[in-house]
């Protein structure tokens, strides 16, 4: 079988990673993927980041494609609406999805509460599908801030995934353990580092923001840290999560649908 696969956006983008990791190990079952021509179906991976500045146009832009594309079309989505603090910002994006769902064959989801959601807002029944778990890449650097206690949080920065929940549990500790965020900003969201590093320096907290990394630099960073954290309280599925697992910690999570999901498991 010949699969177009559809994943716009940067390399490092996680749902980007997501597809290239889902591509692979679809080829080693006999699956064969492609970028363009002949296929016998279309897999596209959605999320409103990667298709446009905004909910709506980037569902107008995945629909307008969705029409001229090898059927069927099958469609995983990410960052699944459905539980955003801000309501108008929800039903934005809700009313976005519904028309990316109405757009496709079949649709895919990485966990129970997202298909869930999904029903909820437009019907349809969703395929779940977990999260793979990536396998851990060796060679990384020893890193330079092991040398005291640390929290740890993994990957992109952005606001809501939890950075500055972990900076206040860090000073209310009496060892004040030092905080390390490891990787970088999403891009358009990097004045968070320095309001990330005021707050710290407020709280009397080291915070180390590590940047990009790469693979293997970032599974180091990963068995360094002294306790994983993943705050984040409205995630919607956490390739984070299957990362800390791919290196074999197990991080405290916040409580939230998917995590109590995954205990119940």
């Amino acid at each position: 079988m010949r699969v177009r696969v559809v994943a716009p956006g940067p390399p490092g983008h996680g749902v980007v990673r997501h597809a290239a990791l889902v591509a692979q190990r679809a080829a080693a079952h006999g699956i064969e993927p492609v970028d363009g021509g002949a296929a016998d179906l279309t897999h596209a991976q959605f999320t409103d980041a990667l298709w446009g500045p905004d909910i709506a146009a980037a569902a107008a832009a995945f629909t307008a494609w969705a029409t001229g594309v090898p059927r069927p079309l099958v469609v995983t989505l990410h960052d699944v609406p459905g539980a955003d603090p801000d309501p108008a910002r929800d039903a934005r994006r809700t009313a976005g999805y519904a028309r990316v769902v109405a757009a496709a064959d079949a649709v895919v989801v990485s966990a129970e509460h997202e298909a869930a959601k999904v029903a909820a807002f437009s019907g349809r029944v969703a395929t779940v599908v977990d999260l793979p778990v990536p396998a851990p890449v060796p060679g990384g650097a020893a890193p330079d801030w092991a040398d005291r206690p640390t929290l740890g949080v993994l990957g992109f920065l952005y606001p809501g995934k939890g950075h500055a929940e972990v900076l206040d549990a860090a000073a209310r500790h009496p060892s004040r353990p030092r905080v390390v965020a490891a990787g970088g900003p999403s891009p358009g969201h990097e004045p968070l580092v320095a309001a990330l590093a005021e707050r710290a320096a407020a709280a009397g907290v080291d915070l180390v923001v590590t940047g990009a990394l790469s693979d293997a630099d970032l599974t180091a960073a990963a068995r360094a840290v002294t306790v994983p954290v993943v705050p984040g309280r409205s995630v919607s599925a956490s390739g984070t999560l299957a990362t800390w697992w791919g290196c074999g910690r197990r991080p405290l999570a916040a409580r939230a649908a998917l995590y109590r999901g995954l205990r119940a498991c």
